[in-house]
């Protein structure tokens, strides 16, 4: 019991160390562009008036939520290899970076997408702008899901299953993904999201599966935004469909493994 409990505060330790790198970035980034504007505000040789300065930084500094998030990635990715480095453990094979193979893959690139639609006609997002398009594009392809799926459903999850088991695993490291998106609205559709990655990640018992629907996911989204699709009520209930077999389809890899673990184990 005690080992359990010692596992849990690891694992919650490791979580306010990923908000604590949020904290961090958008202090750093605030600071950095803070000490710009203050030097460009000075060479314009204007009186010094504290309310217009005020202004003048914020309105540098507003806009550069996509720097913290590179920023915070950064750090993310940074502590937790010095972390697995200094435990002499194997980043890869401790958060189940291991081969899927390609149908699966596909299965949960599908699902990613099939969910993004609905999700999105039952809380419509806030329209992108077209000019911030390519950087939240990049955001979303190549750094959310890897980094999200490496915490939550890599290293959360593993130590979460140790204290409390599996499925209680899978739904506190949901609710932890969901509140650490902070919207409202957000935090219904993620909690969902958060248990579907943990199914996929739990019976594909590959990370990347996990990565692929939530890169699907990220990318119809930052397109829905620009496009707003809309569709009937049958259309929805042909996405849930498609959603359901892709998300089959997507756990399908780890079947064969389980029954050779289990083979194994008999011998």
């Amino acid at each position: 019991m005690k080992e359990k409990f010692i596992s849990f505060l690891y694992a919650i330790d490791c979580y306010l160390l990923y908000l604590l790198s949020g904290v961090v970035a958008s202090a750093a980034v605030v600071a950095f562009f803070s000490a710009k504007a203050a030097s460009e505000y000075g060479s314009l040789g204007a009186p010094m008036d504290s309310n217009d300065f005020v202004d003048y930084i914020s309105a540098f500094v507003t806009g550069k939520s996509s720097v913290v998030l590179l920023v915070s990635f950064a750090i993310i990715i940074l502590v937790a290899l010095i972390g697995f480095a200094l435990c002499r453990k194997n980043i890869a094979a401790y958060t189940g970076m291991k081969y899927a193979k390609p149908m699966s893959i596909i299965g949960a690139l599908v699902a990613g997408v099939a969910l993004n639609f609905i999700s999105y006609g039952i809380m419509p997002q806030t329209a992108q702008n077209e000019e911030t398009f390519g950087i939240v594009l990049v955001l979303c392809v190549a750094l959310a899901p890897f980094v999200e799926e490496l915490v939550f459903r890599g290293i959360l999850l593993k130590m979460f299953s140790k204290s409390c088991g599996i499925v209680f695993a899978a739904i506190i490291t949901s609710v932890l993904f969901a509140i650490s998106h902070g919207e409202p609205l957000q935090i219904i559709y993620t909690f969902v999201l958060g248990l579907i990655l943990s199914l996929v990640r739990i019976c594909s018992t590959s990370l990347w599966n996990a990565v692929a629907l939530h890169l699907a996911f990220n990318i119809t989204g930052a397109f829905a935004m620009l496009s707003n699709p809309v569709f009937s009520s049958k259309g929805y209930v042909l996405l849930a469909i498609a959603a359901a077999m892709s998300v089959i389809v997507a756990c399908s890899d780890g079947r064969k493994k389980r029954k050779e673990k289990k083979e194994n184990e008999a011998q």
